[in-house]
């Protein structure tokens, strides 16, 4: 029965004229183009569709994370005139050398100049990695 059927399609295709046989490989070919672009863009669309749902929850399990303590320079407003470097902050407390100290109390001095006295509570050195190495670590871990 199966060598029939061969032997009947092999006889159909003998019959076929060259232009006719050329229509039907089209056919073919254009199928394949369209069932190809097709599972492509089906695939683009999911692959998208979990890029947003991850950057979502991404997004949302950073805004639930308690924001760590940036500033390394806290200070405060007070009613006088004359800024100072209280004896409160020692030079080498975290390994800051007193020219440090000096230089920041002189930069927030210039910040609040005559509208008040800055207090300077605690200099600690910042840690972690550098802003190039941050900036490597995020461009090569970046979702889609």
């Amino acid at each position: 029965m199966i060598l029939n059927g061969v032997s009947a399609a092999l006889a159909a295709a003998s019959e076929l004229t060259l232009a006719e046989k050329g229509i039907s490989a089209a056919k073919v070919i254009l199928t394949g183009f369209v069932v190809v672009f097709s599972v492509l863009l089906l695939l683009i669309g999911i692959i998208k569709l979990y890029s947003m749902i991850v950057g979502k929850a991404q997004s949302t399990g950073v805004r639930k994370k308690e924001k760590p303590e940036m500033p390394v320079l806290v200070a405060e407003r007070e009613p006088k005139d004359v800024p100072s470097v209280p004896s409160a902050v020692s030079q080498e407390d975290d390994g800051v050398p007193e020219e440090v100290v000096a230089v920041i109390a002189a930069a927030v001095a210039m910040m609040y100049g005559g509208q008040g006295r800055a207090k300077i509570k605690s200099i600690r050195r910042a840690g972690g990695r550098s802003a190039w190495a941050n900036a490597g670590v995020l461009d090569n871990t970046r979702p889609f």
